[in-house]
């Protein structure tokens, strides 16, 4: 074909119609998986690339989507990002990165109100922080995913944090560990609120009482998990198991341990909160709850697109299993 081909052209090789055609450029969800998968082949061997300007002028759509994300290079985040990235490609959609860790407020908002996307996905909410409230009253479509905050009318998709928390401590309680320690974070939204009083409520129903003296509140890093292994390890009594509201913190729990000569899971048993890649490593080998984030981001992806084609839509909170994945770092008592 000597001249570029038109949505003509392209509906005639694909067999479907121009509208058809269309509604394949704008990422339509009404067209089947089959229909579109013939129509992008057709495309991809007619080497067409779809002025992106024009369809965005003729549609109201830039087929784009902002993510906001603090910490992005710790382990789940990091995975987060990625499932992201690979889902939102496989939809034909792009994606803006914004790291608000180091944004001011004042270039979030900018951001919020220059409708560069056709929504925002929010993976690190927080009481204490405008972002979200920012996002809404920009207009723009907006889904939390990860974490949420409880009566927002606002598209959320969460993990049931309090469930698998609750599930940790009940394994340790019933596999005989009465004397456990538990490295927590400042609560700044329901994720950590949640993995933390769902593993209280877990040893309060088993009759098991946590020690003053066995609960470290921490910030995030693995530094930070490192020294609450060193202070709990050190005592002269110290638990018998951990668990702990991040992987990241478990991470360093174990290298604390290590650090201190006790071994994992002989003299003290270990237990996340994430199931990351890493926690499989042998190196790390680590029980943890798992985080089902390929389902947090495909329903929250979906949910945005939802948003975008219908924005009065009633707004949905949808909270995902959490199950506990069992590894090394912890051992059953014979």
């Amino acid at each position: 074909m000597s001249r570029p081909p038109t949505s003509r052209d392209l509906a005639r090789l694909a067999g479907v119609s121009q509208a058809t055609v269309s509604r394949v450029l704008t990422n339509n969800p009404k067209v089947n998986a089959e229909t579109r998968a013939r129509v992008l082949q057709v495309l991809k061997d007619a080497n067409y690339t779809p002025n992106a300007l024009a369809r965005a002028m003729k549609t109201g759509r830039t087929d784009t989507i902002g993510v906001f994300m603090t910490r992005v290079t710790s382990p789940f985040h990091a995975e987060l990002l990625d499932e992201i990235g690979r889902v939102l490609s496989s939809m034909g959609l792009h994606m803006i990165l914004w790291n608000i860790e180091h944004d001011p407020e004042e270039t979030v908002a900018e951001v919020l109100h220059q409708r560069l996307v056709d929504g925002f996905l929010l993976t690190s909410a927080t009481y204490d922080s405008r972002l979200h409230s920012m996002a809404l009253a920009s207009g723009t479509p907006t889904v939390l995913l990860h974490r949420g905050i409880d009566g927002l009318d606002c598209d959320q998709v969460v993990g049931d944090n309090w469930q698998g928390a609750y599930d940790a401590g009940r394994y340790l309680v019933d596999q005989g560990h009465t004397d456990i320690g538990l490295v927590t974070l400042t609560h700044t939204g329901n994720t950590s609120r949640d993995r933390d009083l769902g593993f209280r409520a877990a040893l309060a129903d088993a009759g098991v009482k946590i020690k003053p003296s066995n609960v470290v509140s921490v910030e995030v890093p693995h530094s930070a998990g490192h020294a609450a292994a060193v202070k709990l390890l050190s005592r002269k009594k110290p638990p018998t198991a951990i668990y702990t509201v991040t992987d990241l913190l478990a991470f360093g729990i174990l290298d604390g341990a290590r650090a201190r000569g006790v071994r994992v899971p002989d003299d003290v048993w270990v237990i996340g909160f994430d199931n990351t890649e890493m926690a499989a490593w042998e190196s790390f080998d680590l029980t943890s709850v798992d985080q089902p984030v390929h389902a947090i981001v495909e329903t929250g992806i979906q949910l945005l697109r939802d948003r975008i084609n219908d924005p009065d839509r009633p707004t949905q909170t949808v909270t995902l299993p959490s199950a506990l994945a069992i590894r090394g770092s912890t051992a059953n008592r014979h």
